[in-house]
C-alpha cells in the first residue's frame, strides 16, 4: 500500500464484530504467555500487514536481530534496534515475567503500577 493513497479510504467503514468472546484480560494473558514461550523468534517474524506470524525473510535487514515486526506500509523490521541478545533476553523475561504475575494475581497493578506513578506526580 502506497502511503499517498491512505486518504483515499472509505468514509465510513462498518463495525467490526468479532465471534471471539474473551475479555480483554484474557486477551492480555494470551499475548504474554504466546510471546514469552511460543513464538518462535529464530525463524518468525510479526506481520501486522497480516495480522499472523510469518516466516522471517533472509534478507539482510532481518539477519542478526532478535524480534522482527514487519512494518506494514514498507515492509522493513520496525524492530530492528534489537540486535543485542542480551537486550532480547530481558525484553523476553519481562514477558514471561508479567505472564506469571498476572496469571497469578490477576491484577493489573502488579504489572503496571499505573496508581503509584500518578501519585508521584
Amino acid at each position: 500500500m502506497q502511503l499517498h493513497l491512505v486518504h483515499r479510504a472509505p468514509c465510513i467503514i462498518p463495525p467490526y464484530l468479532s465471534k471471539n468472546e474473551s475479555t480483554l484480560g484474557d486477551l492480555l494473558l494470551g499475548f504474554l504467555k504466546y510471546y514469552a514461550t511460543e513464538f518462535d523468534w529464530n525463524s518468525q517474524m510479526i506481520s501486522v500487514r497480516e495480522a499472523k506470524a510469518i516466516p522471517r525473510p533472509d534478507g539482510t535487514e532481518w539477519r542478526n536481530k532478535f524480534i522482527c515486526v514487519e512494518e506494514p506500509f514498507d515492509r522493513t523490521n520496525t524492530a530492528r534496534a534489537v540486535h543485542e541478545k542480551q537486550k532480547f533476553d530481558i525484553i523476553i523475561d519481562e514477558f514471561r515475567k508479567s505472564w506469571h504475575r498476572l496469571r497469578d494475581r490477576r491484577d493489573l497493578n502488579c504489572i503496571l503500577p499505573l496508581r503509584a506513578t500518578i501519585q508521584k506526580r
